[in-house]
């Protein structure tokens, strides 16, 4: 069993009405999400497209360490009635946590259904999450230089045009690659481009056309 389960399986038991955890949310995605939250519950939270005005998770990436659900009206707004609509469901009580720095947060919300958790259960939580998300953004790094080759690539450019941009051979272009593709565990470029975006280390929509489309051409 990895680390990253040992974290959430712990997380678990002292939650046991459930839990969310989005880790290093980058471009509006995170790179690993997991939910143990009731089906009912996650699936209404979903049809109301509720996570868009969340107190718990707007708490949460606007600022570091954790808060009791129970104080959270005093710090943000609820105009959906998020938490309201939780405790229907029976996640009365609960923690929004917070970690990371602002490109690259980790929010986690953690749920009790009988009663407050205790300082002891906070401090654990919050140093749980901490660890996930140290875990977490260690699969995270790409040396710019491959990012850049994976990027013109993912621009729709030739390996002739690719090369010509970066200023460099058609070797170290290939080299490039072929690192970028192994970092990733991609079976090639369109894989490794497509890891890369859902990881957060290129964007959807960069300014360097990404947005285009992924290259539907065969990778070479």
């Amino acid at each position: 069993m990895n680390e990253i389960q040992d974290i959430e399986d712990r997380i678990s038991t002292l939650a046991p009405r459930g839990f969310m955890c989005g880790y290093h949310i980058r471009f509006s995605r995170p790179v690993r999400r997991v939910t143990t939250y009731a089906t009912e519950w996650t699936q209404e939270y979903t049809r109301r497209n509720m996570i868009v005005a969340d107190p718990s998770v707007i708490w949460g990436m606007m600022n570091d360490g954790a808060l009791r659900w129970s104080t959270l009206e005093r710090h943000c707004d609820d105009p959906m009635g998020v938490m309201a609509m939780a405790r229907s469901f029976g996640v009365a009580y609960g923690l929004s946590i917070g970690v990371g720095d602002p490109q690259s947060r980790t929010v986690c919300g953690v749920a009790h259904g009988s009663r407050e958790f205790t300082d002891a259960e906070v401090e654990e939580l919050l140093d749980l999450v901490r660890r996930g998300h140290e875990i977490v953004g260690r699969d995270l790094h790409l040396r710019p230089i491959l990012i850049e080759a994976l990027e013109a690539i993912a621009c729709g450019m030739t390996h002739e045009q690719a090369c010509a941009h970066l200023g460099i051979s058609r070797t170290a272009l290939r080299y490039r690659l072929n690192a970028a593709r192994e970092a990733l565990d991609a079976q090639d470029n369109r894989q490794a481009i497509q890891k890369a975006i859902e990881s957060g280390l290129l964007s959807s929509d960069s300014p360097a056309g990404i947005a285009h489309g992924l290259p539907t051409g065969p990778a070479k």
